[in-house]
């Protein structure tokens, strides 16, 4: 015969487990779609496309989601597997939904709209000091995930214009970096952050991406960060200064609405799942080939 306090426990755990069954079961049902803050570029990509990313309603079932490791995730850069990486996060936690592509502009805009409600998060990591104590959105409209790109993971190159490229290598070779005026965008606080921390002279700070070019060619600023392998339209005027890279001064996380516990709380599931499997969410960065032994050998600036 079972003792009472035998029953009782029984009793407690029937309880218990029928709260973790409900919350569950009620994430599950809840949302019938997951809204999804992106950019227009990227949901109609050829990725997006790929992934069953509908055209005509951004509608993406969760079916359709790539496994995190495969043939469709590989070398498919940072963007595209953070997408993954939410995807399989809700599919992980028993979502059987769709996630709605959401599209908005650039990413102050896209935080904007995600503090108004409407989007549930967004579809890429942010780096955590862009969000502000003072500045709208605040951050305490989001919940914030773990890191997911750990400070000194995010490398940038450094580039220069042609007719610049031997000053300003020769710079770095000696070590004089502190005699030249770097440029980037005034809305880039980790850029400068970065530039800062490594002594330029000083920093020459513009509006818009597509002035950095022809300020360079003008010598109005000696050099700039930007991706190393990217070969986007605007940045070919530039050139490369081989052998060094510099590491951006700050981690990136994901930011859920604050009205979307379950949500954030089946993402911060995901990462810590991964995170404590051997390290998978940096792996997954590695199988897109956003964090690379390819540059290993170069000299780190800071």
């Amino acid at each position: 015969m079972k003792t009472s306090i035998e029953t009782n426990n029984i009793k407690l755990l029937s309880i218990l487990l029928s709260t973790v069954l409900f919350t569950f079961h009620s994430f599950a049902l809840s949302e019938t779609n997951i809204r999804l803050i992106s950019n227009e570029k990227l949901a109609r990509s050829e990725f997006a496309k790929n992934v069953g990313i509908d055209q005509n309603s951004l509608l993406w079932p969760l079916d359709r989601c790539p496994a995190l490791f495969s043939g469709q995730t590989k070398d498919i850069q940072r963007s595209n597997i953070e997408l993954v990486i939410i995807c399989n996060a809700f599919k992980r936690a028993g979502f059987a939904g769709n996630i709605q592509i959401v599209p908005s502009g650039n990413a102050k805009r896209q935080k904007i709209e995600l503090a108004k409600g409407n989007g549930d998060l967004l579809g890429h990591s942010i780096f955590q000091q862009s969000l502000s104590n003072k500045v709208q959105p605040l951050a305490s409209s989001f919940y914030l995930s773990d890191p997911v790109i750990k400070q000194g993971q995010f490398i940038l190159g450094i580039f220069t214009s042609a007719n610049q490229l031997e000053t300003v290598s020769r710079a770095f070779r000696d070590n004089t970096q502190q005699t030249l005026i770097a440029t980037t965008l005034s809305s880039w606080k980790i850029d400068i952050k970065t530039l800062q921390n490594m002594n330029v002279k000083s920093l020459h700070l513009l509006p818009r991406y597509d002035l950095i070019a022809p300020n360079l060619g003008h010598k109005r600023a000696n050099f700039t960060l930007a991706p190393l392998d990217t070969n986007s339209p605007k940045k070919r005027p530039l050139k490369r200064v081989d052998g060094y890279k510099v590491a951006l001064a700050d981690e990136r996380i994901f930011i859920v609405n604050k009205s979307k516990e379950k949500l954030y709380l089946a993402l911060q599931d995901y990462i810590n799942y991964l995170r404590q499997n051997d390290d998978l969410l940096t792996k997954a960065y590695q199988h897109a080939n956003f964090i690379t032994d390819k540059y290993q050998s170069w000299t780190l600036i800071n």
